[in-house]
């Protein structure tokens, strides 16, 4: 018997569906993280995504982590602000971004990083997360930005 296309798609998604409910059980949620100092986590997930794509990772990270000039841009925290950085001339105008992070929460981390990037000129088309806490609703503040999320979990 030959497998139609229909068929391989229907395999597919069940082995999609068997893995996003793996990773969706492998999630823990800790009271009262992120802690300060922890950050970075994104970074797991940029650079192969980019490989694949085709297309340059440039990082944006929290004040002081990146060499030589940047420039920056301020956001709201649920406890204070932070800053953003990334650095002048990596992304040029007209550039298509996504940006990549491991979780939104609130949105501050990707509202600051469209924000930086359309400064520049970028043209932010999408934003992805591996998580999503979607009861704080930071989707909401993306806009008009789509927003892929492999998991979304509530707090």
């Amino acid at each position: 018997m030959a497998a139609t296309n229909s068929d391989h798609n229907q395999t597919d998604a069940a082995v999609k569906d068997v893995r996003i409910s793996r990773i969706s059980s492998s999630i823990r949620v800790i009271p009262d993280f992120p802690k300060p100092g922890v950050e970075a986590r994104g970074f797991i997930f940029g650079p192969p995504i980019a490989l694949a794509l085709g297309a340059k990772f440039v990082p944006i990270r929290k004040p002081n982590k990146l060499p030589g000039e940047v420039i920056s841009e301020e956001y709201s925290l649920e406890y204070g602000t932070d800053i953003m950085e990334m650095h002048v001339g990596a992304v040029q105008k007209g550039e298509r971004v996504l940006v990549i992070d491991d979780l939104i929460a609130t949105g501050g981390t990707l509202v600051a990083a469209i924000k930086l990037l359309e400064r520049v000129g970028a043209d932010v088309v999408e934003c992805a997360c591996v998580i999503e806490l979607a009861d704080l609703k930071g989707r909401d503040r993306l806009g008009d930005k789509p927003l892929f999320v492999l998991v979304s979990s509530t707090c």
